[in-house]
């Protein structure tokens, strides 16, 4: 039997900084995961871990409890996925930093990015992080320590005070803090491979990876989310093989085409995994190890932004993606077999932009629901924008003229209705939006999806019919230049 430590690995990326799943959601979604071809998760935890004791305060107010974690091997286990837990240790550093008993960790005091790798609670830390997540991940083989994007590094005096007294840069600084994490990890627990993100290292010499250590304690994970051209440094696999064993590749199933994305544009997504495939075949026998992709599935791009693509309402896109590396290219035949498998009818439709569309409901996939209800909003959204941008609202109903009360009854009822018709569908939707997304989320995920994206929008329209029905009221009557101000 192949071991599954050496196996090439297909991970799936589960981003639990934002609209973390309920267990149950798992539950369904995992074999059908597997089914397509993945092999892992890749589980980025944030504030969702069950921290305890000194480090109780990190967790959310609907954090997994142990209990959870152990039934979350167990489902992964039954579908033959390994589990990767990834903690930042770093940067992204937010779920940490954010909080007053951690704010002295901070590399600049007023941002919570990064923490400062030469204070001297640093270290002891992101010790009890690590302690607390591996005791709960007992016989797990790999560990993600994350940082990526350490946008602040030896920014503070201390830091800037080392840097000096050990003639040492700000690259060299990141090195040498990756190096003892890594170490430690190593020491206490032999039996994990540790991965980080490459980013960090991407532009620096040959030399400098070579002295820093780092080649027999980490494998890299290199990622790149752009459909067709990497922005990557040419020689960038060429180094990397000159001091890593190991190599680990990401690309992107959602959550890296925009902040407040709520639809994955999937054939970028697919173009996404094609070029990695390309990109692959030609430098991944340069390295003694190719571990395998994980496909990425960014829930926030910080633990302060807003949501971007929920998860179900990227299933398709992730499971063509998933399909994609299955085959090791994209035909019509695995198009229609995916868009069969989760019930679709037709096609899935992998460019969702411009809307309105047509909308399948005949689907069948863990979360259908929430992907119908969002096909549905957008396609509201759509509207409501159109009519915005009508020729009627800014001919005949423009800020100007309704400040001064001078407007066309004709105009503003026809306006209205339209505007009523998108505001009645869209409240009736948000009535069924919510108990959809509560079969797979927690109430504050859905509060806020919902105050994020739905009701400032039924906000918007409440005033635009307001407003229509005064300047009905007022029923066109001649402007009054004496109320205007020069």
């Amino acid at each position: 039997m192949e071991d599954p430590v050496e196996k090439t690995h297909s991970l799936v990326h589960l981003d639990l900084k934002g609209a973390p799943p309920r267990l149950g959601y798992f539950e369904q979604l995992f074999p059908l995961l597997s089914s397509f071809g993945a092999t892992g998760l890749l589980v980025e935890y944030e504030d969702m871990f069950p921290y305890h004791g000194q480090l109780a305060h990190l967790r959310a107010p609907h954090a997994y409890f142990p209990d959870d974690i152990v039934q979350l091997h167990t489902l992964a286990a039954r579908n033959n996925l390994i589990i990767i837990p990834l903690i930042q240790t770093f940067g992204h550093f937010e779920f940490v930093l954010k909080h007053d008993e951690n704010r002295a960790v901070r590399e600049i005091e007023r941002y919570p990015n990064a923490l400062c790798p030469t204070h001297p609670d640093a270290f002891p830390l992101v010790s009890r992080l690590i302690t607390q997540v591996v005791e709960l991940h007992p016989n797990d083989q790999f560990f993600h320590i994350g940082a990526d994007e350490v946008w602040h590094v030896g920014k503070c005096p201390r830091c800037q005070e080392e840097m000096e007294t050990r003639k040492m840069s700000s690259s060299d600084l990141f090195l040498a803090w990756v190096f003892k994490v890594a170490c430690w990890i190593k020491k206490e627990y032999p039996h994990l491979t540790i991965v980080m993100w490459d980013d960090m290292m991407r532009n620096m010499p040959l030399e400098k990876l070579k002295s820093s250590g780092l080649g027999e304690l980490v494998e890299p994970m290199v990622w790149q989310y752009q459909a067709k051209r990497f922005d990557l440094p040419s020689d960038v696999f060429n180094r990397y093989s000159a001091v890593f064993d190991g190599i680990w590749v990401a690309s992107a199933f959602k959550g890296a085409t925009g902040s407040t994305q709520f639809l994955p544009p999937i054939q970028h997504h697919i173009n996404n995994q094609l070029t990695w495939i390309s990109v692959l075949s030609e430098f991944k026998h340069q390295f003694k190890i190719y571990r395998g992709i994980a496909l990425t599935g960014w829930q926030r791009y910080d633990h302060y932004a807003v949501l971007c693509e929920l998860l179900p309402v990227a299933i398709p896109c992730l499971c063509l993606c998933l399909r994609v590396h299955t085959h090791g290219s994209f035909t019509e035949s695995d198009h229609d077999f995916v868009s069969q498998s989760l019930g679709f009818s037709h096609r899935i439709n992998v460019v969702p932009f411009p809307r309105p569309q047509v909308i399948e409901q005949s689907v069948s996939f863990p979360g259908h629901k929430i992907f119908v209800g969002i096909q549905m909003w957008s396609n509201f959204v759509c509207k409501y924008q159109a009519i915005s941008n009508s020729e009627g609202m800014l001919g005949w109903f423009s800020d100007y003229l309704r400040a001064r009360n001078f407007t066309n009854p004709v105009q503003v009822e026809n306006i209205m209705n339209s505007i009523n018709e998108v505001y009645e569908n869209l409240s009736e939707l948000r009535t069924h939006l919510i108990p959809w997304l509560m079969e797979v989320f927690y109430k504050d995920t859905v509060d806020e999806w919902i105050g994020s994206f739905v009701d400032p929008i039924l906000e918007k329209l409440k005033s635009v019919i307001d407003e229509c029905k005064k300047q009905i009221m007022i029923g066109g009557r001649v402007r009054d230049y004496k109320k205007i101000e020069y």
